[in-house]
């Protein structure tokens, strides 16, 4: 597939949600299932996270095809203990397994006043924010996150070793949209030095290094070496951090043992989640909770800008506008791939693989 950057469509939102849910169910996922991953990626794509949202199908039903993910997993939910759950993926779709995981910590923390999840024996999942909003439309706190194949090296190392492995947290706001920021550990995703490779473009010499450690402004040369950590050595250990809260924890693979989403032949995945979640009301009151939310936000959005054009944002406000605004005008997308997604919705076999 080709995607045209300058050849975008408007799609309604409602449609596009039908067609992705109609994509995942006609590559062998069932009915309830294949609305769960949907949803998840249609969120994404309304939240403006369109390098994690319905693209995505494409490459998942390719590798369905392919043998590599279960369409149809026996996902076994295990509790652990009154407030932790253990779920194994039997290789399912990843946003399958997601939607599992989450759900489950939602269901501990609304019994319990906390829920910890984690998950093994999954694949990638897409971004983290569309589990967290899951949690706090219902008014809960959500620490989330996923180890993924390696694009990193360790600090101080020459050799690609770990994922970037996103994490998100969240929270409820009385008077706004909710809380919400979704990193992953790398400065850029991989996928732009692609897209400035494609372009024939210069980068910023601190989001990549070469195979031999080097800071580079080639594409070219950070597509042979890895991305770099925010922070340099903080990027490093909060990755760690999840491989530990998501694979150990789960007893899944960890960072060289992940595979990659773009191989092509039935080796899964292997990627481990963790959805942490609390009540809120049952630690302090909801309301008095939400009023030091509000009271924070309020000092920093109150905060005196640099360019009085571009006020201070809270996390998870620019993503609700575009939500807003999608959801009335229609979701931006590049006219191949929504004919693709049509195609697939049709029952139709993938045409292409898409870079990561």
């Amino acid at each position: 597939m080709i995607e045209n950057a300058n050849d975008v469509i408007r799609v309604e939102a409602g449609e596009l949600r039908t067609i992705a849910r109609q994509a995942i169910e006609a590559a062998g996922v069932p009915t309830d299932e294949a609305a769960d991953a949907g949803d998840i990626l249609w969120t994404a794509e309304l939240m403006g996270i369109t390098t994690h949202g319905l693209r995505r199908i494409i490459t998942y039903v390719q590798r369905i095809h392919d043998g590599a993910i279960n369409p149809r997993p026996k996902i076994n939910v295990e509790q652990t203990a009154p407030s932790l759950s253990l779920v194994n993926g039997d290789n399912g779709l990843g946003p399958v397994v997601g939607s599992y995981g989450v759900r489950e910590a939602i269901r501990l923390a609304e019994e319990t006043g906390t829920g910890y999840v984690a998950c093994r024996q999954s694949h990638h999942f897409g971004p983290v924010a569309p589990y967290a909003l899951r949690a706090v439309e219902k008014g809960l706190v959500a620490f989330m996150g996923t180890n993924a194949e390696p694009v990193m090296a360790p600090w101080l190392g020459r050799e690609v070793a770990h994922g970037n492995n996103p994490i998100a947290i969240a929270a409820p706001r009385r008077n706004g949209p909710p809380f919400i920021l979704d990193i992953a550990q790398s400065i850029v995703a991989f996928s732009k030095l692609r897209h400035a490779n494609e372009a024939g473009e210069a980068i910023p010499d601190n989001w990549a290094s070469d195979k031999l450690g080097r800071p580079t402004t080639d594409p070219a040369a950070g597509l042979d070496g890895w991305v770099m950590p925010i922070g340099e050595h903080k990027g490093y250990g909060l990755a760690m951090a999840v491989e530990i809260l998501a694979a150990a924890l789960s007893g899944g693979a960890v960072a060289r043992e992940v595979n990659s989403l773009y191989r092509r032949d039935t080796q899964a995945q292997g990627v481990s989640h963790f959805f942490f979640v609390i009540d809120p009301d049952r630690m302090i009151g909801r309301e008095i909770f939400l009023d030091k939310v509000d009271a924070l936000c309020s000092m920093m959005s109150g905060t005196r800008p640099i360019d009085q054009n571009d006020p201070v944002k809270i996390p998870g406000e620019p993503e609700a506008e575009l939500m807003r605004r999608y959801s009335v005008e229609g979701i931006p997308s590049p006219r191949g791939r929504y004919s693709e997604l049509q195609s697939l919705a049709r029952g139709e076999p993938p045409q292409s693989m898409p870079p990561r």
